[in-house]
């Protein structure tokens, strides 16, 4: 009987900050994993230095890496780190999502099982779900960023994701690697929730600008999944959507009560929140709109268009 049966071990490695917001979500997968599989599955949630310290005798690694060879069974991890799944940028375009329940039907119809598919064919993880982890990007900046001119001149920091880079062009900023040691970045992306992991003292300025979201998606280890039963596969999968759907809610409900609050913001060392107008977003996005023609070809299917169809 199954009262007497070990539960099957799962290692679920946190790799972000803040990483109060990654518990949430993996706590929150192991009680639906839980209803619906009447407690089959034990899910370890370590940190990404417990892991190292724990596993690895204190020595770095990928959790990407880790998740793939299976040293790790799931994770949830940032959308712009897949390596060689390239579809994965088409998600970091700007002004890309009408709103929220446009989002939704992207993650969870058939464009979000294509860049799941697509994720699968290039690195062999399986992905379960997307989520937020804070949802609209916004800017944190040095000095007040009122309008689409005071980029201009200013260094933006960039990483690895050539539509950041293009962007950062044509906001004629001037692109900084994460890596350099040198004076850090006048602006970072980020998002409220994530403002003090993303950004420095300094950087105490956020602009209101909602360009894009920061997405995050739940994995798993393909070879667990080949492991379970069709009825469990389909219990993970179930899981993972409730699960996501309660973390992009309380991502979005966690931005608005930064957004709103001073005292928040001040807890969290930001000066000033500047709320841009329609007008002045409505700027942004037609300053950045050629991206679109020139990303139009990137992908390996038409996964804008496919996006946009999806907004009415």
């Amino acid at each position: 009987r199954r009262t007497t049966m070990a539960k099957q071990k799962i290692k679920w490695l946190l790799f972000h900050e803040p990483v109060e917001l990654f518990i949430r979500t993996a706590k929150d997968f192991q009680i639906h994993l839980d209803e619906l599989t009447d407690s089959k599955y034990d899910i370890d949630i370590l940190t990404l230095s417990d892991y190292q310290d724990k596993y690895l005798d204190g020595m770095i690694c990928d959790p990407f890496t880790e998740l793939k060879e299976g040293r790790v069974q799931m994770s949830q991890i940032y959308a712009d780190t897949f390596g060689h799944a390239n579809d994965f940028y088409a998600l970091s375009m700007p002004y890309l999502f009408a709103n929220h329940d446009h989002a939704a039907r992207v993650f969870e119809g058939d464009v979000g099982k294509k860049l799941f598919d697509h994720l699968y064919e290039r690195t062999g993880v399986r992905g379960l779900a997307y989520t937020y982890s804070g949802g609209y990007r916004c800017t944190a900046s040095t000095t007040p960023i009122k309008n689409v001119e005071d980029f201009c001149g200013k260094t933006f920091q960039g990483g690895t994701n050539p539509i950041w880079a293009s962007m950062i062009d044509l906001m004629k900023a001037k692109k900084v690697s994460k890596s350099r040691s040198e004076k850090k970045a006048d602006i970072i992306q980020t998002t409220y929730p994530r403002y003090h992991a993303d950004a420095s003292s300094s950087q105490k300025y956020v602009a209101d600008t909602r360009h894009s979201m920061y997405l995050t998606t739940i994995l798993m280890n393909d070879d667990l999944m080949s492991s379970l039963s069709t009825e469990d596969k389909a219990h993970f999968y179930e899981a993972a959507l409730r699960a996501s759907r309660t973390e992009r809610e309380k991502s979005v409900a966690d931005g608005e009560e930064i957004k709103n609050s001073k005292e928040k913001q001040k807890e969290l060392g930001i000066h000033e929140v500047v709320m841009w107008s329609d007008d002045e977003v409505a700027k942004l996005r037609t300053l950045l709109l050629p991206l679109y023609k020139q990303y139009e070809n990137f992908f390996s299917f038409d996964v804008l268009n496919q996006i946009k169809k999806l907004k009415n």
